[in-house]
């Protein structure tokens, strides 16, 4: 005679929390819901599931952070590729190229440079100004601001 599996216990919020932070930390190393669901004891539509509402609640910076996390997620594929195509496997070739130009994608975004021009650079020189007279002790208000006649020595700041 079979018997039932014993129910198991809710988790708390903390235990919730724990098991989501492992989700994620399995998908980052690159893991397929099927094989977390295994680890978690719970079935891959319910880590589906978790997922969604993890990232339903908050919202993903789409730009260099985003970037970042598609990069580390990508590196076991890329390991992996790269082992087999040691190996001499000629069927990972194409799977290189598809990882390659997914990190080449995602690179573009991290490295990414933005210029100021010169509206930019007047306003910080106005914010630099703002807080150097906030630092001014009151008596000395008719002090000229520090930055001032030092615009060539801003303008020169390397981005």
């Amino acid at each position: 005679m079979e018997q039932t599996p014993q129910p198991r216990r809710r988790l708390n919020v903390l235990g919730k929390a724990a098991r989501r932070k492992r989700i994620f930390a399995r998908l980052r190393e690159g893991w397929a819901y099927e094989e977390i669901a295994g680890e978690e004891r719970v079935s891959a539509e319910r880590v589906r599931q978790i997922v969604a509402e993890v990232l339903g609640k908050r919202v993903i910076d789409r730009g260099v952070d985003h970037a970042h996390l598609q990069l580390e997620r990508l590196m076991p594929a890329l390991r992996l590729v790269g082992e087999a195509i040691g190996r001499g496997e000629l069927k990972a070739v194409a799977p290189l190229i598809k990882v390659i130009d997914r990190l080449d994608k995602h690179q573009d975004t991290v490295v990414a440079k933005h210029s100021y021009g010169p509206e930019e650079r007047q306003r910080l020189l106005d914010k630099v100004n703002r807080i150097v007279d906030n630092l001014q002790p009151a008596d000395d208000e008719a002090a000229a601001p520090v930055t001032e006649g030092h615009e060539k020595d801003f303008a020169e700041i390397p981005v």
